[in-house]
């Protein structure tokens, strides 16, 4: 994985290719119904063409700037928020980048900063998520997951164009203690540990012993997470997970308990 992620690439959507011309065929009975029907055609290849797909256009800041940071060519605006491809994005909203390569998986991120410097380029300030798969251990190897839907948070930041936003998404912040929420009443993303990608270390999201700024951000998460979705059940104590343990271990561990006590 690496420390930059993204920095002037912008890889263009599938989506976004264009797509052919729609052909129309009508009967033709009479001479007289032939330019009546070239002209229906002309104005239905119109219309075809109006739906198309349109060019992706420069994102742009909206209402003004609540700051001002650099002097002279380094000058930077600062915002609450852009609009990109008719989407209003806004500050500490959790959204999926484009990836570097294709084939890669979308990066995840929170928009930290939204600014535009003299260029008139916006560039915002994404807060990064790994994805188990990308986290490296360091004594070799990656963290394995407690869940498919499961992310690692961290405190690692990057700038990116606002271009390379794809669109927002869901995440919800679960202590380790808790049961996670089930994927058809809460479609989403999993975190529950913190992945330092300087040490290649793992913590658990409940941990204590963050920087006071940094454990306030987690617990603001949390707390978001519990309004969303309400209170989660606590785990037994014996059945907190270990690193690489998850929990449909520990759901069939509950079953098992549930038939011998019936």
């Amino acid at each position: 994985m690496m420390n930059h992620r993204r920095r002037t690439q912008v890889v263009t959507s599938d989506d976004e290719e264009e797509t052919p011309n729609p052909q129309y065929t009508q009967k033709r009975t009479r001479l007289s119904e032939q330019d009546n029907s070239n002209e229906n055609k002309e104005e239905q290849k119109k219309e075809a063409v109006s739906k198309l797909p349109r060019p992706v256009e420069d994102a742009k800041p909206i209402g003004e700037p609540i700051k001002s940071s650099g002097k002279g060519k380094k000058e930077k605006r600062h915002y609450e928020s852009f609009e990109f491809n008719g989407i209003k994005y806004t500050l500490e909203d959790h959204v999926l980048f484009k990836p570097e390569e294709k084939g890669q998986k979308p990066y995840a991120g929170i928009i930290k900063d939204i600014t535009q410097g003299n260029n008139g380029n916006v560039v915002v300030t994404g807060q990064w998520f790994y994805r188990p798969e990308e986290a490296e251990k360091k004594s070799g190897g990656n963290w394995k997951s407690c869940d498919t839907r499961e992310l690692f948070y961290s405190f690692h930041r990057d700038d990116v164009h606002a271009e390379a936003v794809m669109h927002k998404c869901v995440v919800h912040y679960v202590p380790q203690h808790k049961q996670l929420p089930k994927r058809k009443d809460h479609p989403g993303f999993i975190v529950q540990k913190v992945y330092d990608n300087v040490e290649k270390k793992l913590w658990r999201l409940g941990d204590k012993g963050f920087e006071d700024i940094k454990q306030q951000e987690i617990d603001v998460l949390l707390e978001k997470t519990l309004q969303r979705i309400g209170e989660l059940f606590d785990i037994e104590a014996d059945e907190t997970l270990n690193d690489g343990e998850d929990q449909m271990k520990i759901k069939k561990k509950l079953k098992e308990k549930k038939c011998f006590t019936s």
